[in-house]
């Protein structure tokens, strides 16, 4: 029992033994626990030695300048830490313009989020961003930076961490309009005479980098001028002799334009100073300008006037007259006491005697041409000269131009008035080719039909060639209208074939007829074909309508005037034919007028080919 006893007492010291060495365990591994807890998760970015953000501005900044702010970071924590993102918002007033960072997200511009990734333990780094302030911004506004938060990972724990800066900038801005203009700009010339518009011109610039608000412009007229109320630009008004502006704000960097105009008052003396006196004032500050013209009394032939025309109208022809006039105008207001006119005789033309007007008339070899000296040309008065020409009969091959340099000499300097001219038309030469058989051979109708376009085109010189062989046939003439085209370089050719090709079959006669169209036309000449007259009691002819149709057919093909001799000659076949085929005088004569009437249809105004 005693044995027993002691055993039990033993065990249970072993049990109270071993209760207080687990104890001291648990206490020790807690302490450890608690101990690495802490070491690793000691905050990684709290040591302002190494976190912290500046900026490369001062305590004053411009509008629109560049402020470029630093982040420096470093992790001074006992682990890694993963998914640094460095978070800050853009400062008020300004806007976001760049990074050294290239993984950035935004928010509206207005949040900004740089992702820097992974940083060991020990690991630091520096990046930028830069902003731009804005270029309006009053005097005193602040440019602040309170801070960006560090926002990372440590195992599955997200960590932020706020690094303060307290970056503060004053804006620093003002308007500036000193450059304020004024300009007085005549519309009508550079010396100012009674009468004249002046246009003043007010222009303010604001140079400085604040805007202008409460701007006013007064602008003072001179006694001299009447305002013109209804030119004031830009909400301006006139009252109290003065044109007022008020303008609520001018933008930095803008400009305005203001304008209004004056007449000069008719009844001034002629020395008087027409002063404008404009005052701008914003802020407090006060800008004078002033402009003055001085009036002047002149006379003025500027608005003279020279005239030329021929004298029987229409077109002008080498020998016709021409007829010249100059009105010399004053419109100044003061009279002119001498002056000259000036003509020199064009080189195309010649100078008709005693024509021109013969008060001061001289002629001068010097300029081969006249010369009027005159006197006293009163204020509003005018005075003409007049004088004739004969256009050079050397005109009449090319034709060419007559142009008259009229000028005024006076006590003001030369007026030289513009150019007039009239264009001389020379006489047109056209080379035409008639080509045929015998009614043309034993016929004048080529002459005649020439006689009538020299007879209705006097300024036109027409050289006629009729080629024609007794008998030939299409064939023939097909065969030699090269060469004839070759030596008379015609412009009009007209082919008159088809009273000896008459017979049982017309396949050979057109094929003729369309080889020489073709090389008729190939030649540049306008081309006429004339249809086969009547042929009346000569057998093995009757089919002759049958060619009429083929030359009507091929003719349409390649564009060929088609000339209906047929009909005309067909309303009296006795009269016109010999022989019941070839012309009689009267019978050529209506095949002249006939072909006349088709070929006047293609010709100009003076007979030239178009």
């Amino acid at each position: 029992m005693k044995e027993k006893f002691f055993n039990i007492i033993k065990n249970k010291k072993s049990w109270i033994y071993i209760s207080a060495v687990s104890a001291i365990v648990v206490v020790v591994l807690f302490s450890v626990f608690y101990y690495f807890k802490i070491y690793l998760t000691k905050s990684n970015f709290d040591d302002e030695q190494f976190n912290f953000v500046s900026n490369d501005a001062g305590e004053y900044i411009k509008p629109g300048e560049k402020i470029t702010y630093t982040v420096n970071y470093k992790n001074t924590g006992n682990r890694d830490i993963e998914e640094l993102v460095v978070e800050t918002s853009v400062p008020e007033h300004t806007s976001f313009t760049s990074s050294d960072i290239s993984n950035i997200e935004e928010d509206h511009g207005r949040e900004l989020a740089f992702k820097i990734g992974n940083v060991e333990k020990n690991g630091k780094g520096t990046f930028y961003f830069t902003v731009e302030a804005g270029n309006h911004l009053d005097n005193g506004t602040l440019i602040k930076l309170d801070g960006v938060k560090f926002k990372y990972r440590i195992g599955e724990e997200i960590i932020n961490d706020d690094i303060s800066a307290g970056l503060v900038s004053e804006v620093e801005s003002s308007p500036d309009l000193s450059n304020f203009k004024l300009e007085a700009i005549n519309e009508n010339a550079d010396i100012v005479r009674l009468g004249d518009t002046i246009q003043y011109k007010i222009t303010v610039r604001n140079t400085g980098d604040m805007d202008a608000s409460g701007v006013q412009i007064r602008s003072n007229p001179s006694e001299y001028v009447d305002i013109i109320e209804d030119s004031i630009t830009g909400q301006g008004k006139y009252t109290d002799n003065y044109v007022l502006w008020e303008i609520d704000k001018i933008e930095a960097g803008k400009s305005e334009t203001f304008s209004f105009k004056v007449a000069i008052k008719e009844d001034l003396g002629g020395e008087e100073l027409i002063i404008n006196k404009s005052i701008l004032e914003y802020g407090g500050s006060v800008i004078e300008k002033s402009v003055e013209e001085k009036l002047s009394l002149f006379s003025d032939l500027a608005t003279s006037e020279a005239f030329i025309y021929d004298e029987n109208g229409g077109e002008l022809y080498p020998g016709e007259t021409i007829n010249a006039r100059v009105i010399v105008r004053n419109t100044g207001e003061k009279r002119e006491k001498d002056y000259r006119v000036i003509c020199p005789i064009p080189s195309a033309a010649t100078y008709i005697s005693r024509t021109g007007t013969a008060e001061g008339i001289t002629w001068s070899d010097e300029i081969r041409g006249l010369i009027w000296e005159l006197s006293d040309l009163g204020a509003g008065e005018e005075k003409e000269i007049n004088l004739s020409m004969k256009a050079n009969e050397n005109l009449a091959g090319s034709g060419g131009t007559v142009t008259i340099n009229f000028k005024v000499e006076s006590s003001n300097g030369t007026v030289e008035m513009p150019p007039k001219s009239l264009n001389v038309r020379g006489n047109a030469a056209v080379n035409i080719l008639v080509m045929g058989d015998s009614l043309i051979a034993k016929s004048n109708w080529v002459q005649a039909f020439d006689g009538l376009l020299e007879a209705n085109y006097p300024h036109a010189e027409y050289n006629t060639v009729a080629s024609a062989i007794s008998g030939e046939m299409a064939s023939g003439g097909n065969a030699r209208i090269d060469s004839n085209i070759a030596a008379h370089n015609p412009g009009i050719i007209i082919i008159a074939y088809g009273a000896n090709d008459v017979g049982p079959r017309a396949s050979g006669f057109t094929g003729s007829m369309e080889s020489m169209f073709i090389k008729a036309k190939n030649s540049g000449a306008r081309v006429f074909v004339n249809l086969i007259g009547p042929i009346n009691g000569w057998p093995g002819k009757e089919g002759y309508g049958r060619y009429n149709d083929a030359i009507r057919q091929i003719a349409a093909k390649h564009g060929v005037v088609v000339i209906d001799v047929l009909t005309p000659l067909s309303q009296n076949p006795g009269g016109y034919l010999s022989d019941g085929m070839h012309y009689t005088s009267a019978g050529a004569s209506v095949v002249a007028n006939t072909v006349f009437s088709y070929v006047s249809h293609y010709l100009g105004t003076i007979g030239q080919e178009l």
